[in-house]
């Protein structure tokens, strides 16, 4: 096996496992532990076998690897930046379709409830209308894109700071958005215009 094929490997898996990182916690949240620890083994031996590789002089290359295999781990384990960045690759993947059932949803030519584009929605009217597209889950812990005009949904997020740009609500209120889509909704981020991504328990 070549020398840098190993580490190559490697610090691929590490950027797939963290752009990835919210459908395998998902889908695979039993297994999870077991793709972390082979990824860590991994690194293991592809650090060992670049460190060889610079004492020895073996691929004037090495070193560049080896940077790249640390900053790649640190980065992937040590923040949120390309877990958020994966989470935003696939909603500008699906935002053209996901549009288009909304508006469909919104002039009363299809179901509120269904498919539609090869892609599965929920839509609710009461007390404001939103679309749910579900990425992934387990029975009630799913998580996925929320198509919410009002921006109420991001009240939900209940140890954050007041929202400055949108009225405050009531107790009553903070209930019913919580409830939304069958389901209690405990964390939303914001995607930009009246896109958001929540999780719910």
């Amino acid at each position: 096996m070549n020398a840098i094929t190993l580490p190559l490997t490697c610090t691929l898996l590490v950027l797939l496992r963290s752009v990835f990182h919210h459908d395998l916690t998902i889908n695979l949240w039993i297994l999870i532990w077991a793709v972390d620890a082979f990824i860590f083994c991994l690194a293991a031996i592809s650090i060992f076998q670049l460190i060889i590789a610079i004492r020895k002089k073996r691929h004037p290359r090495s070193g560049i690897l080896l940077a790249a295999l640390i900053v790649s781990g640190s980065v992937s384990y040590g923040t949120d930046i390309l877990k958020d960045l994966g989470l935003q690759l696939r909603f500008y993947r699906f935002q053209k379709e996901y549009s288009e059932i909304v508006a469909e949803l919104q002039s009363g030519s299809i179901a509120q409830t269904g498919e539609h584009l090869g892609i599965a929605y929920t839509s609710e009217n009461e007390p404001d209308f939103r679309v749910a597209f579900s990425w992934a889950g387990i029975i009630d812990n799913w998580y996925g894109v929320i198509y919410d005009p009002s921006g109420k949904i991001m009240h939900c997020n209940k140890s954050d700071p007041p929202l400055s740009d949108h009225p405050p609500i009531t107790d009553e209120e903070l209930e019913k958005i919580s409830m939304i889509f069958g389901g209690v909704i405990y964390k939303a981020e914001h995607l930009g215009g009246n896109w958001y991504l929540g999780w719910f328990t």
